[in-house]
């Protein structure tokens, strides 16, 4: 079949529109490629993806979770190859473990005379105090410990005395909707005497589609319709109250966040901190460290890759709280000494985890931690997490325009090298021929057109996913909608969405088996 062209119809609309259906046409030759082709193909394919990604949500929502397959795999290149390590050494996380219950012969939960002693070598050496410290243990429960004055005591010390910010972790109470902690810590405060430290919300929220931590809690405040993101419009009614890594970012941090719209895109880290005295528990973790491996897509990866390789370190450095018994203060000051240092527990039974899209399934004190550690590193530009749904419409289509313009050219490049390597895979007399074959030959045409297009396939996904990691640096928005968007291109790409829109806007064409694939504008 021959397209017939004249100079008038070719610059038209609908010849443009036409020619950009058949750009991967292997039955009938292909059209020249002109700027008026490309950009119809772009907004084909834009609007395809665009058209999967709504009706896939309206739809069933839980079918999105396709597309977090893809951004669980995009995390770990993001993270590696697209976030800063610049403020990774400015947190230590210090936790309460199995080798602590061990070496102190002790059981959880620990009295608060033991919290108390333990704080206070945290912060004793007047040469390797921190700037802060988080103590995400909620002591929100009563029990019989005559022990608690202490713990008190400790907490006015390390606060007034050594000039060491406490964040103490807390939950809202069911009445009042206000943080809180168990009676006698914060009450009988004598009238104009400063606090000893500061009630901050430690809930996590995980994602409602795959439970992992995508995202991270600025501030909450209960309103009519329950707990809502954001800050109170009038905090003296409603109750509210700042996450533990905002709390500190401003109060201990002195950062400027600007406002606050909508909660935080949490970027984590991948390449961990060198430590050579690491805690029992991740004696055998493998350090994160730069390699190639994360370029190559989830579902590819899976059939090479260890099964059973250690779990990647955590990105911050960690020392058990039974360390702190174990090393000289010469040794503790460059975990200790002007750092944030988080305080967590890793107790069996003690059901604190956070799922991370690079690490699975970590004590909740690093989702604190790498929320911090983002807050140090961007500033009041830290990445927003942006919806489809209620996200800023035209600062999203941007990126995820710039990707799908990627995945497009891919497409278009790895045509024309197919067709100068092999171009008898787009000869139309090539593909009506072997159908005369015998059935040998038609299926080494079948697996050869496999290949052909699962390489293609895996090729645009490298490159979107680079892109991708890439765009990190230079838009606020977080990544996770617009791997959501690739992946619905990707997958219009592999149900080979063009053959389905020329049937439907050209009917059904048939092959001019006389005519042999052409690169030149075609003469009538």
């Amino acid at each position: 079949m021959k397209i017939e062209t004249t100079k008038g119809e070719d610059s038209g609309c609908w010849a443009s529109f036409e020619a950009a259906l058949r750009i991967s046409d292997t039955v009938t030759p292909r059209p020249p490629m002109r700027v008026g082709v490309f950009i119809w193909s772009f907004v084909i394919l834009l609007s395809v993806s665009l058209l999967m990604l709504c009706v896939g949500d309206k739809l069933n929502a839980s079918g999105m979770v396709m597309t977090r397959f893809m951004a669980s795999t995009q995390a770990p290149l993001t993270a590696q190859y697209a976030y800063s390590d610049k403020a990774r050494d400015q947190i230590t996380v210090v936790m309460y473990d199995q080798q602590f219950l061990e070496d102190t012969h002790s059981a959880w939960p620990i009295s608060y005379q033991d919290h108390a002693d333990w704080l206070l070598r945290l912060a004793g050496d007047p040469a390797a105090r921190p700037k802060a410290i988080l103590l995400d243990i909620t002591f929100g429960q009563g029990r019989n410990d005559p022990t608690l004055p202490a713990l008190k005591k400790a907490l006015c010390t390390v606060q007034n005395e050594f000039k060491v910010p406490i964040f103490l972790a807390a939950l809202p109470a069911a009445s009042d909707g206000r943080l809180t902690v168990r009676a006698g810590l914060a009450d009988d405060q004598p009238a104009g005497a400063p606090n000893c430290f500061t009630l901050v919300g430690v809930d996590y929220l995980p994602d409602p589609l795959d439970g992992l931590a995508w995202s991270y809690q600025l501030s909450r405040h209960r309103s009519a319709a329950g707990w809502q993101s954001g800050p109170a419009s009038d905090p003296e009614v409603q109750p509210s109250y700042r996450s533990a890594a905002m709390a500190i970012a401003q109060d201990a941090a002195n950062l400027d966040l600007g406002r606050e719209s909508v909660p935080m895109s949490l970027i984590w880290g991948h390449n961990s901190a060198p430590q050579p005295d690491r805690p029992n528990r991740l004696a055998a973790c493998r350090p994160g460290e730069f390699g190639w491996q994360n370029f190559i897509p989830g579902v590819v990866r899976q059939f090479f890759e260890d099964p059973a390789k250690p779990p990647l370190c955590p990105y911050h450095r960690t020392l058990s709280m039974a360390q702190l018994g174990e090393l000289s203060e010469k040794e503790l000051a460059p975990y200790l000494a002007h750092r944030y240092v988080m305080v967590g527990a890793n107790i069996p039974g003690y059901n604190d985890f956070v799922d991370s899209p690079v690490h699975r399934l970590l004590p909740g004190v690093y989702l604190h931690a790498m929320a911090l550690d983002n807050f140090l590193t961007y500033g009041s530009d830290y990445k927003l997490s942006a919806e489809w749904t209620d996200g800023p419409l035209a600062a999203l289509l941007v990126p995820c325009g710039l990707v799908v313009l990627v995945v497009l050219v891919v497409h278009l490049v790895w045509s024309a090298v197919i067709r100068w390597l092999a171009p008898q895979l787009s000869s139309p007399a090539w593909y009506d021929n072997v159908l005369e074959k015998n059935t040998k030959q038609r299926t080494l045409k079948c697996l050869v057109t496999a290949v052909v297009w699962l390489a293609r396939i895996l090729v645009q996904t490298i490159v979107a996913m680079w892109l991708i990691a890439k765009l990190q640096d230079y838009f606020r928005i977080g990544m996770l909608p617009v791997v959501e968007l690739v992946s619905m291109t990707l997958l219009a790409e592999g149900l080979n969405y063009l053959s389905k829109l020329r049937w439907y806007f050209l009917g059904k064409e048939q092959p001019d088996k006389q005519t042999q694939p052409q690169t030149e504008p075609l003469t009538p």
